[in-house]
């Protein structure tokens, strides 16, 4: 019940700061949609997703290593070895890329390259102290940085898009404000100059994190094709103007995807620290039956109130996008639940079962959108995303029996799903009427699911205020 607890805790503390954070950047979608082209968006869009591609080759995961090695670590000295050598091998890489990629931007003259250079450093920079945060145990300051973060990008966008007339350098240039910030205030809250010292740079100590952090890369990487590549596909077989639509119809998923995110900041660390204990499978299983039920009744909600919310803050060239949610919250609730195993296999330090299950997800995900991109469009690209995760969230199970067992509920797995599927096929066959109704109805098996979930909550609350 204490681990219940503070994973409670923990998770309220993420949620102040994330929904907050997401709830500024989904305010901000009419405005995109209307000042900006779908191919413009589209294009954006792009250039994040490489970034993303770009991120795990350049830091070798070490902002991951770093981080675990942090949770398991309670010595002064010992954190300093552990950050240093964690920020010296990444600046290291950094410097190495950042001279390629001059090379590259002089050679082939890239559009915004010189921008996207600049946003990949600091993107990588306010990480690893957010990391490190997390690792240090400044949970509250990691919630902050978040927040601190979407306002700084809210601000800087509607400054340059309605005082300097800016198109999408407003884009980079608030995203680099906003990264600059959160390295700022998080230097200043940690004093973070103290745990940097070359004296205490151990290659021993970074043989240890590249042994545990290589084997992610390649998992990395697959996850960003299961769950970014696909911008790639509508491109050369659709267009850009597609790749605007479909960045549209996954801001939909992203609010599940805060949901999930801010439970999986905290699950992870519990799951870590509760891995050697001899109650473990229990406490997972109970954990994992809440979660279960949080996800699954969210996707029904959000996949009703899809059409009815873009209908109102999009313009109409992107409103189709609403056709493709259903799909990709599926694939988005399947994501969620692979990682869910995942936080299992990292407090195992088996990082190698992830990559193999991310890698076959990956395959999956591409051998689809190459056979049927150009028979279904864009449901392609949306089915691969869902195919993808269900296949790697099945094997993950499969392959943690050697090392935890969760035992998952039949009933609520039959009866959800079902619902679920109901929820996806509404908005094509109901009246208007008939959506709100079951918008309705979602909305009450929301509560009636998680009410429990809803007591431990109010509980933790009263605890988390009067601390």
């Amino acid at each position: 019940m204490a681990n219940e607890n503070k994973l409670v805790k923990n998770t309220l503390l993420y949620a102040i700061a994330n929904f907050g954070s997401k709830f500024l950047t989904f305010l901000m979608l009419p405005l995109y949609t209307h000042y900006f082209t779908t191919s413009e968006y589209g294009l954006w869009d792009l250039i994040v997703t490489t970034s993303t591609l770009l991120t795990p080759f350049i830091t070798f995961e070490l902002v991951a290593a770093v981080y675990r090695w942090l949770l398991d670590e309670e010595r002064e000295e010992s954190r300093k070895s552990i950050i240093t050598t964690g920020a010296i091998a990444i600046l290291r890489n950094l410097l190495i890329f950042n001279l390629l990629g001059v090379i590259i931007i002089i050679t082939f003259p890239i559009p915004y390259g010189i921008e996207a250079l600049i946003f990949i450093n600091v993107t990588v920079a306010s990480s690893f102290l957010q990391q490190c945060a997390r690792g240090l145990g400044y949970n509250k300051l990691f919630a902050a940085s978040g927040m601190i973060q979407a306002a700084v990008t809210v601000i800087s966008i509607l400054f340059f898009i309605f005082v300097l007339e800016l198109r999408l350098e407003a884009f980079f240039y608030a995203s680099i404000l906003a990264g600059i910030s959160v390295v700022t205030i998080a230097w200043k809250v940690m004093g973070f100059g103290r745990y940097l010292s070359s004296k205490t740079y151990s290659k021993k100590m970074l043989t240890s994190f590249l042994l545990y952090s290589v084997p992610i890369i390649p998992g990395a990487v697959s996850w960003w094709i299961m769950s970014m590549s696909d911008r790639y596909f509508i491109i050369a077989y659709l267009g850009m103007e597609y790749n605007g639509i479909y960045a549209v119809a996954n801001k939909i998923p992203a609010l599940l995807l805060m949901v999930h995110t801010v439970f999986s900041l905290a699950w992870k660390d519990s799951a870590i620290v509760a891995f050697h204990s001899d109650d473990k499978n229990e406490y997972y299983s109970t954990v994992f039956r809440y979660f279960f039920r949080l996800m699954t009744t969210s996707v029904i909600c959000i996949t009703l109130l899809a059409k009815p919310i873009l209908d109102i803050v999009v313009a109409d060239a992107f409103f189709d996008s609403w056709k493709f949610i259903g799909i990709l919250l599926l694939g988005t609730l399947f994501s969620a639940f692979s990682q869910f195993w995942g936080a299992g296999f990292h407090g195992a330090k088996k990082t190698n079962i992830i990559f193999t299950t991310t890698f076959v997800g990956a395959g999956i995900n591409v051998l689809f959108n190459l056979i049927f991109i150009n028979v279904l469009g864009l449901y392609t690209v949306a089915i691969s995303t869902f195919l993808a995760f269900f296949t790697m969230w099945v094997i993950r199970v499969f392959a943690s029996t050697h090392y935890f067992k969760i035992t998952m509920n039949k009933r609520d797995l039959f009866v959800l799903f079902l619902l679920i599927i109901g929820a996806t096929v509404a908005p094509f066959v109901l009246s208007h009427t008939g959506v709100l109704i079951s918008i309705v109805i979602g909305i009450a098996l929301f509560f009636v699911y998680n009410k429990d979930a809803i007591t431990l909550i109010r509980q933790a609350s009263r605890s988390f205020l009067h601390k």
